[in-house]
């Protein structure tokens, strides 16, 4: 079973921003991509640049340092700067609340 962790109210974050938090001593962003929320590691795999602050269109959030993009829905990048995804978690709202899962 998963172990969510309230993080922060979900009225605080708006659509097509991003938020990082730390779960668990796990650096994690929550990001909301046109009203969907997802949660991934706030790290690039291509230089280890944090992603907060990255530009969020569609599915995709833009690694602010060298713009790699990666798919919010499952970590993949877009691009040929590096192949390797980064991992994503679970993500919900309950009680007003988002929580993120790490398991």
């Amino acid at each position: 079973m998963s172990n969510f962790v309230a993080v922060f109210p979900a009225e605080e974050l708006e659509r097509n921003t991003s938020r990082a938090v730390t779960v668990e001593g796990k650096k994690v962003l929550v990001c909301n991509a046109g009203g969907e929320l997802y949660a991934v590691e706030n790290q690039c795999s291509h230089q280890a640049a944090e992603l907060e602050g990255g530009r969020i269109r569609g599915c995709f959030i833009s690694c602010p340092l060298h713009g790699v993009r990666f798919d919010l829905r499952d970590g993949k990048p877009a691009g040929t700067l590096t192949r390797v995804a980064i991992p994503t978690y679970a993500v919900q709202i309950t009680d007003g609340m988002v929580e993120v899962s790490l398991g």
